[in-house]
């Protein structure tokens, strides 16, 4: 018997697909969206759109950072059982998301103007970026209400409801748009996302009857975790308030010095790349938080490592593919935003094949900006953050864009994600070593005694590990009638999730995982079979089969425990030593 990460895998692609789907449709959309004001207005409002995107970033900012950071916390107190915090956390960071964007939509009718005038000296593109803040700040509280909530329902059981919220908000967007283009011009454009996400949150009356769902709101938060909450949505905050704050600055010099129309038009071009290598590669980072950090919640760092290596690997792998449809087909990308070459092919894709290549330092540093926070390294994330936002790429982008143009800032950037990635590595090093943690993960070596495997389904496996935890406690001198009630807990659930779990005959794998503390033992069991909680269960004689055995294991340990994580049944016992 040896502990491997099936059950595990097997879970994340559960969650995997449905965050891929989702942020597909997302950046689809956001792609679409450049799509169709490129041919149904005009490549000047394509330009003003992507000018004006540091506003929508800090305008985006209490829906994103907030819906990360809490749901991370959310993820360790689900991980750790502690459900009474989780709800307060997911309540303090609903009301603050929440009254921040109503500040900012009140704001919004001062503001739009002095804001847009910033971006340009042409009154047509001025007037675009005015339309295009003020419609985006007014619909901002319908925007953050759906990213705060489609974060927490995702840990909370529901990754495919998750999923679903963003997708159909999200072609509900596309839907609306096209008419609401023709009708309001850019207003319409940016109307259309607060009216998409409307549309989308009428599925949260699904979430809010569901039998998983553990979470739910209260006013009555007195002993919340605000200072984890902030500190876990510090890298978000810092990431989208230092981007919005270099992207300002780089747009306004932009749109002060870029005179050439193709240069122009071509700034819009590559701005809006970003959305082709988001369109895959951010449904793997967005997984991370919500699988990482119950993880480690439950100090579960086999399964954690597990998850991390192969989330890291098919982001790369995603990257790879993304990078070399842009380098191979530039021609299609320019064609997608109606943009017609008519001169200096070489020029134009030459710059696009160059900033291409800048994703590849820019999405393994997305990937590390997730994980840091989930495993509660902030350290390493706002140290990439500050590095890629701020201290490498603000002084390069203006001293290349004044030198030598366009060209200039792909190449600056290209440079930056590279320098970012590889000094942030040197920083994970030393960082790990100073803290005594394993590899470019920073897994946490084990401060326990622990007895950790995987079994299949099979009714032998239950007398089988009741034999080998009763040994394990024993040689670790555990008292015999302590070391007895941890294999009997464990025989009696696993031979009741082996005979009552499942709907089929496949394989099917169960962790069993026992950790020997100072003062007590703590008894794991994870699978993935039908939900069933323990601890409510009321024995019937009536009833054609017995788990009389559950009343007798409840009586001889101390606790017993049982949480719904990863849609994955998890009971705990402990044992008093």
């Amino acid at each position: 018997m040896e502990r491997n990460s099936k059950l595990i895998t097997k879970r994340l692609f559960f969650y995997l697909i449905p965050s891929i789907l989702m942020i597909f449709a997302m950046q689809f959309t956001s792609l679409f969206d450049g799509v169709l004001i490129g041919n149904m207005i005009s490549n000047e409002a394509l330009t003003a759109t992507s000018l004006v995107l540091p506003i929508i970033y800090i305008i985006q900012l209490p829906g994103f950072a907030l819906g990360a950071g809490g749901s991370i916390i959310v993820a360790n107190l689900l991980g750790k059982r502690d459900i009474k915090t989780a709800k307060k956390a997911f309540s303090i960071s609903l009301i603050i998301g929440m009254a921040i964007s109503i500040v900012f939509a009140i704001l919004g009718i001062f503001v739009s103007r002095p804001l847009a005038s910033c971006f340009s000296n042409d009154s047509y593109i001025v007037e675009c970026c005015y339309e295009y803040i003020l419609m985006y700040l007014v619909t901002d509280p319908i925007l953050t209400l759906g990213l705060i909530l489609g974060s927490f329902i995702a840990v909370d059981n529901n990754p495919k409801l998750s999923g679903a919220f963003y997708i159909v908000s999200c072609f509900a967007k596309i839907g609306l748009e096209v008419l609401l283009i023709h009708l309001m011009g850019v207003y319409g454009a940016a109307l259309s996302t607060g009216a998409g996400y409307l549309i989308g949150l009428f599925l949260m009356i699904i979430y809010i009857k569901s039998k998983r769902r553990m979470l739910s709101f209260t006013f009555f938060i007195k002993g919340a975790p605000f200072k984890e909450v902030f500190k876990a949505s510090s890298t978000s905050i810092l990431n989208m308030a230092l981007t919005a704050v270099q992207m300002l600055i780089v747009n306004i010099v932009i749109g002060q010095i870029i005179t050439d129309p193709v240069d122009v038009v071509l700034y819009g071009l590559i701005a809006n790349m970003v959305f082709i290598f988001d369109l895959l590669c951010g449904g793997i980072q967005n997984v991370i938080p919500n699988v990482c950090g119950i993880l480690y919640g439950e100090k579960d760092y086999y399964s954690l490592l597990s998850v991390a290596k192969k989330l890291y690997i098919i982001n790369i792998i995603t990257t790879v593919v993304v990078a070399i449809f842009v380098v191979a087909l530039p021609g299609v990308y320019c064609s997608m935003f109606g943009f017609e070459i008519t001169a200096k092919q070489d020029y134009i894709f030459n710059i696009l094949r160059l900033y291409a290549f800048t994703f590849f330092g820019y999405e393994i540093s997305k990937f590390n900006m997730n994980y840091y926070p989930s495993v509660d390294r902030n350290g390493p994330s706002i140290f990439c953050v500050a590095l890629r936002e701020a201290i490498i790429v603000i002084p390069l982008s203006l001293i290349f864009l004044y030198t030598m143009g366009i060209f200039g800032y792909a190449l600056a950037c290209a440079i930056t994600e590279t320098a970012t990635v590889i000094l942030t590595y040197v920083f994970v090093f030393i960082y790990g070593k100073k803290k005594g943690l394993k590899g470019m993960f920073l897994v946490e070596k084990s401060e326990y005694k622990s007895f950790d495997v995987t079994i299949t389904n099979e009714l032998n496996n239950a007398s089988t590990i009741s034999e080998s935890l009763t040994n394990f406690a024993l040689e670790n001198g555990i008292k015999e009638r302590e070391s007895q009630i941890v294999g009997l807990a464990s025989e009696e659930m696993v031979n009741n999730i082996v005979s009552y779990g499942y709907r089929n005959d496949y394989k099917h794998y169960i962790d069993v995982n026992l950790k020997i503390m100072e003062d007590k033992m703590i008894l794991r069991i994870r699978d993935d079979g039908l939900p069933f909680d323990p601890t409510k269960y009321e024995f019937d004689e009536s009833e054609d089969y017995s788990t009389s055995g559950i009343g007798l294991i409840e009586k001889l340990t101390d606790k017993m425990s049982y949480m719904r994580l990863l849609n994955l049944n998890n009971t705990v016992f402990e044992i008093k030593i």
